[in-house]
Order: structure tokens, then C-alpha cells, then sequence
């Protein structure tokens, strides 16, 4: 057999050429074949994305702080997120947050905002010192875990460390620590809620990743409502703002999902 017939020709592998354009349209297979761009195009499509900036106190009682781009909710019941720190080619292994957080069982999240964009520039930097004097930001206690929390965040999570997770990869900067912590305290100031009591989004103006040596902060936002299905009660007490609704509904499903042994779980 052929290598054309063992490997016929995708339509999608006859690219275009737009006139308007510097490059045609690109497919590549990671590992396998290039992109033909000056950099690696990855890390700059699944954007934005929300900044882990992550406070940790080591085992001998030195604090860290450092900013992780992966990083999002995992679960909101119970409140569970989550950071990714690839590995450090600087001190050839897990970062030192991934490490602390492993090792200690906590570590916080402070939200990184367009105001405090330098200060956590500075924080990036791989160092063998405490970060706070180097970013120059103040420490503030936590209630229930012992990492300090940035006095300047107006929004803050403690955490308690739920798993972590090694993801291998070709190199030991391509090995990823997936650090997953359950949400025991939130944080929030007073001067970023809304008299409506929502989060002011636009005056926190949060910083978020995007590819390069690019980031973004959130300047507009816009609202849609997810449509529902006639029969989907809960969702309508949701949106209709009906707490006894919801709660009523829930404890229903909740025996006809796992039956009344999950009462009191």
C-alpha cells in the first residue's frame, strides 16, 4: 500500500492562503510536526485566564508568594480550586508553593488585580527568599491557616490542601504539579461589593494571563441568563432568587439520587 493511500488527504490538510494575512492556516500535531510560528502558539489560545496568586509558608516557616496562570474553581459545593506549578528548571523540582502546599496542607489565594499588576510581576521572580518584602506587599493573618495573606488583595481564599497531582511531561519544566485545595475561609472587601451585594468586578478590575508576555484585565462585562427547561424547578427558584425553593427542591433530589442514607451528609 501507498503512503498516500495509507495516509489519504484530510480536506482540512489543504490550507488556505488569506492575501490579507502573513501566515496561511496552520495545523500542527504537538511533538510531531511544527507550528511554523516564532513561538509556540499553546499557551496563548485558551485565554483569559485567572491569575493563582499563591501565598505559602514552608515547613521551616518562611513564606512565598508567587503567581500561577493555571489555575481556577474546581467545584463550588464544597468550594474547591485549584493551581498548576510546572516544574522549576531554576531549583530542578516542584515549585516552592506546589512544595509548601504539599507539605504543610495549606496555602491561599489572594486575587491579583490591574492596581497590583507590578507587585505581582515582582512576585514571578524565582528566588530563595520570602517574595512579600520583594513585591513590596504587606502581610495580613489568616484566620484559620498559618500562610499570610496579601493586605492589599481585596479578595482572599485560605485553603486546605486536598490533593496534588503530578502530570509528567517531556521535560522537568513540562511536569506540572496540579495542587487542588478545599476553600475553608473566604476573604472579601468591603469596597469591591456592590450596594446590590455582588462582587464589583469593575472597580477590582482582576488581572488575568493571556499568551506571550501579554496579560488582560476585565474593563467591560455583559450578562445572559442560561435557558432552562420548562420542567427544571431548581433552576427557576435559582434565577427567581427563592432560597426555601431551592432548598426544598434539593433535599428531594438528594433522596432520589442517593436515597435517604444521604440525609446528614
Amino acid at each position: 500500500m501507498s503512503e498516500e493511500a495509507a495516509h489519504p488527504t484530510h480536506p482540512d490538510d489543504i490550507l488556505e492562503k488569506h492575501p490579507s494575512a502573513p501566515y496561511p492556516d496552520i495545523y500542527y500535531e504537538p511533538g510531531k510536526s511544527s507550528h511554523g510560528l516564532p513561538y509556540d502558539p499553546f499557551k496563548s489560545i485558551v485565554i483569559p485566564r485567572p491569575i493563582g496568586w499563591i501565598s505559602t509558608t514552608s515547613v521551616d516557616g518562611q513564606d512565598n508568594l508567587a503567581p500561577f496562570s493555571q489555575f481556577t474553581n474546581v467545584a463550588f459545593d464544597p468550594p474547591t480550586i485549584l493551581f498548576i506549578g510546572h516544574g522549576s528548571h531554576y531549583k530542578n523540582r516542584s515549585k516552592d508553593s506546589v512544595v509548601n502546599a504539599r507539605e504543610t496542607g495549606e496555602f491561599v489565594w489572594n486575587l491579583a488585580t490591574y492596581g497590583l499588576r507590578e507587585k505581582m510581576n515582582e512576585s514571578a521572580m524565582e528566588t530563595w527568599e520570602d517574595e512579600f518584602p520583594l513585591a513590596n506587599v504587606t502581610k495580613a493573618p489568616s484566620r484559620i491557616v498559618r500562610p499570610p495573606r496579601v493586605a492589599e488583595s481585596p479578595i482572599h481564599y485560605e485553603c486546605k490542601t486536598w490533593s496534588v497531582i503530578q502530570v509528567p511531561g517531556n521535560s522537568r519544566v513540562g511536569c506540572s504539579d496540579i495542587v487542588i485545595g478545599r476553600v475553608v475561609a473566604v476573604h472579601i472587601k468591603g469596597e469591591v461589593i456592590t450596594g446590590d451585594g455582588l462582587i464589583d468586578v469593575l472597580k477590582a478590575r482582576p488581572l488575568a494571563r493571556l499568551g506571550y508576555h501579554q496579560y488582560t484585565s476585565i474593563e467591560s462585562v455583559f450578562e445572559m441568563i442560561v435557558p432552562l427547561m420548562p420542567d427544571d424547578t431548581i433552576g427557576a427558584a435559582v434565577l427567581g432568587g427563592d432560597k426555601a425553593k431551592v432548598s426544598e427542591e434539593m433535599a428531594i433530589r438528594k433522596k432520589t439520587w442517593f436515597g435517604t442514607a444521604f440525609e446528614g451528609a
